[in-house]
């Protein structure tokens, strides 16, 4: 891929949090090069479900990295608050930090969103919460994509009312859910024949397996198909114990990063460069279907084509 690969999910890499306090610009530096390294030209920094008066202050952070170091600015697009506006529910809250879940709230989005100077250009939400409807409707006509994840909602028709009111995807469809569902009614199968709203997945060789990839690519048209690595710091780090988003995570000598406690995945270690390999070595796509959904379709999701 010339140029480099568009992530819209970066928790972290490297060593380094996006999610802990204490971030600091020269850190946000060491991100914005080891993720160039590795073939990401650009990302969305993304915050799970935190403290807000540490997700603002590192929102500043990266800020007045962007500032200082021209690369910064060509890299960060913009910011992605995955949480707090998900299901506290066991299975879709996943590993975020559930004392921090909060409900559709205007004025705590304003917070994140003066402190990033208008640059929040996706915000995750779950659809069943109440007044969830009214929350996408008025981020759309802000111009932020809003993606829907981390649910119990699955049906059809409780899905509805949020894209009908703009939400414009599915956050890493197939995750973010309790292990066990509906074997017809369930979150999957809804996002796979939606044709308003695109489906963001994570080609790691551990969200997913290849079954599920190769019909996610079958069922899905090309346009709406999005890859995204959510990494998490621990990325490019020795296999061992971290501690991600406020609990032990293990992560396994083959990239397998996992929360034992909650039997759930806690992101993603491989960067967009090798997901794109896994897409054209098990799965077969072409060249320019991997330059679709690795550039072309993230920028257009969050209006950057």
């Amino acid at each position: 891929m010339k140029g480099g690969w568009v992530d819209l999910q970066v928790n972290g890499y490297a060593g380094v949090d996006f999610n802990s306090p204490g971030l600091c610009v020269e850190a946000v530096k060491t991100v914005v090069d080891r993720l160039a390294a590795d073939g990401t030209a650009a990302f969305l920094p993304t915050f799970v479900t935190a403290d807000p008066e540490m997700v603002v202050a590192n929102i500043r952070t990266v800020l007045a990295a962007r500032r200082r170091y021209a690369e910064c600015e060509r890299a960060v697009l913009g910011f992605f608050l995955e949480g707090p506006f998900i299901s506290p529910e066991p299975g879709a809250v996943g590993t975020h930090p559930v004392e921090w879940v909060h409900p559709p709230d205007l004025a705590l989005f304003d917070r994140f969103q003066d402190a990033a100077e208008g640059l929040v250009k996706m915000v995750n939400v779950a659809a069943e919460l109440p007044g969830s409807p009214d929350f996408v409707r008025e981020l759309s006509a802000r111009g932020v994509a809003v993606s829907l994840g981390h649910q119990m909602a699955a049906d059809p028709a409780r899905l509805e009312p949020c894209i009908a009111s703009g939400a414009k995807a599915f956050t890493h469809l197939g995750n973010g859910i309790p292990n066990l569902i509906d074997r017809h009614d369930n979150i999957i199968f809804a996002a796979l024949v939606e044709d308003r709203a695109s489906v963001m997945f994570i080609p790691d060789g551990h969200h997913l397996p290849d079954t599920m990839l190769k019909l996610y690519c079958r069922a899905v048209p090309l346009k709406r198909l999005i890859a995204v690595s959510d990494s998490q710091y621990p990325a490019g780090m020795p296999p061992g114990e971290y501690e991600v988003c406020g609990a032990r995570a293990r992560l396994e000598p083959n990239g397998l990063l996992w929360n034992p406690a909650r039997n759930c995945l806690v992101g993603a270690t491989a960067p967009m460069a090798r997901m794109m390999e896994l897409l054209s070595g098990r799965i077969g796509l072409t060249a320019g279907e991997l330059q679709a959904i690795g550039h072309d379709n993230p920028l257009s999701l969050i209006g950057e084509n």
